[in-house]
């Protein structure tokens, strides 16, 4: 397939790998069309493949002459990306090919995710397929469902179908980093029912929207300070003086900091709740960072023309419970020596529709035990507002090991090909790896890849020079296993 113009030319296979990808269909859950893109593509090629359970795929690439008794290598990525999109910006991720740009030395996407988090990794991977003057081991390579959601397919994957004891992620969005650890997770889920009863002002129905933040990635973003649209609107609603509660929205996923909400209430005075939501606003001006600066409110009239809402007092104890409810970086990890939150939550959903209120958070941890303290903290507060809740998706940290045979190995190649140290660190955010090494057993891992920048939001873009670097160091890690 020919790659648009606007692609750079090098390296080729891996541009029209990645650009075959946005062109498929591939949210969390609904991998198909990749999964048969994959299978069909190794096996015109003459590789073996193998799909387990799940869904997850494994593709086996014999040694290149003179590799054939080294180690069996693990190259793995996930398929799945998130799909999130401006407002304006109208997509069916189920059938909807992303339509990318060129913008400098990055490439984006028009209004929506790019899926470079992790295209990027799948379509390096797949490019080895085709460049036979690569020198490698044996090589097993693994595209995961349901990363996004969950981790999902790295829970599935049949470990007997594996034989590497070395792994290689290209998961990693930071060029010239090595990951060697990364966050564990759990997911939270709350609800409650509450009675709607006949609306007793006078007024009109309203809509009360807040948008323009920037949102990103709730693991590698959340020390950022990014505001948080739900928390925006709660503060919102808490402030007006008179009004009835219908409803509200806001959040994507449990991955993502949420960039707009709105609720629908009955108001007497439309002047006074924009009041207070500019008031809001330029409070939160004082101390957002400054790419939350396109932060906006409005009031309008509501299509819906509803005539039952809340009962004032059930309205006020769920705001006050989202209130209370914390959100952001809670702990650092000073060992590092740089900015590397190890404890977080992401209160990243929520909706109230119809009486059933329903609130998702994403809680992400380096040590288990110090997660425990926040999780009695989120629990208290459900007990007391008389919520339900639940856990759910938990998965394991993969807690650093610096006495790597394979980093060191790593390291050496990224300092020969570049004349500089690689930087060796661990990230706030979930890799398979932790799961993976749960799985397979005892296995040396490595996570790197090239720089993409606004992750799980619709400013994500990739660095197009870091790419060329990322692929000459990956054949170039491949020659030395």
């Amino acid at each position: 397939m020919n790659i648009p113009s606007h692609f750079p030319e090098n390296p080729k296979h891996l541009w029209s790998y990645f650009h075959q990808l946005t062109q498929l269909p591939r949210p969390s859950k609904n991998e198909g069309k990749v999964r048969e893109f994959i299978v069909s593509e190794a096996s015109r090629l003459g590789y073996k493949t193998h799909v387990d359970g799940v869904g997850n795929v494994i593709v086996y690439i014999p040694a290149t002459p003179g590799y054939e008794n080294h180690e069996t290598v693990i190259i793995q990525n996930h398929m799945d990306m998130v799909t999130d999109a401006l407002p304006s910006r109208k997509i069916n991720f189920n059938t909807d090919p992303i339509i990318t740009q060129r913008d400098g030395d990055w490439i984006k996407a028009d209004g929506t995710t790019l899926g470079a988090d992790n295209g990027i990794g799948c379509a390096a991977a797949l490019a080895v397929m085709l460049e036979k003057d690569i020198a490698h081991p044996p090589l097993e390579l693994l595209f995961t469902i349901d990363e996004e959601t969950g981790l999902h397919g790295a829970w599935g994957v049949e470990a007997d179908k594996l034989q590497g004891k070395k792994l290689l992620n290209l998961d990693t969005e930071e060029w010239g980093s090595f990951y060697i650890g990364c966050a564990g997770g759990i997911d939270y889920e709350f609800t409650k029912s509450v009675e709607l009863v006949p609306a007793q002002l006078k007024g009109k129905n309203y809509k009360l929207t807040v948008g323009g933040l920037v949102g990103g990635h709730s693991g590698v973003d959340i020390h950022e300070q990014r505001g948080n649209a739900i928390k925006f609107l709660m503060e919102w609603l808490s402030g007006l003086e008179k009004f009835e509660l219908r409803e509200w929205r806001g959040g994507k996923a449990h991955n993502i900091i949420p960039r707009d909400a709105f609720a629908l209430v009955r108001l007497e005075n439309k002047e006074e709740a924009l009041k207070v939501g500019e008031e809001v606003k330029t409070r939160w001006l004082n101390f957002l960072p400054e790419n939350d600066r396109n932060l906006f409110v409005t009031v309008e009239e509501s299509d819906d023309d509803f005539n039952e809402v809340l009962k004032d007092e059930d309205a006020q104890k769920l705001i006050s419970f989202m209130l209370a409810f914390p959100h952001g970086a809670h702990k650092m990890d000073l060992a590092t020596g740089r900015t590397l939150v190890s404890l977080s939550n992401n209160m990243a959903t929520s909706l109230l529709v119809r009486g059933q209120f329903y609130l998702q958070s994403s809680l992400r941890f380096f040590d288990r035990g110090e997660c425990v303290t926040l999780e009695k903290q989120i629990q208290s507060l459900a007990h007391g507002f008389d919520l339900k809740f639940s856990k759910n998706g938990e998965y394991p940290s993969w807690k650093p090991v610096k006495e790597n045979k394979l980093l060191k190995m790593a390291t050496d190649c990224y300092e020969k090909l570049y004349q500089s140290p690689a930087n060796v660190t661990a990230i706030h955010a979930g890799l398979e790896c932790g799961i993976l090494r749960d799985k397979i057993g005892p296995i040396d891992a490595i996570s790197f890849g090239p720089t993409i920048t606004g992750a799980h939001s619709p400013d994500e873009r990739v660095h197009v020079p870091s790419v060329e670097k990322f692929w000459y160091l990956f054949i170039e890690i491949l020659k030395s296993l």
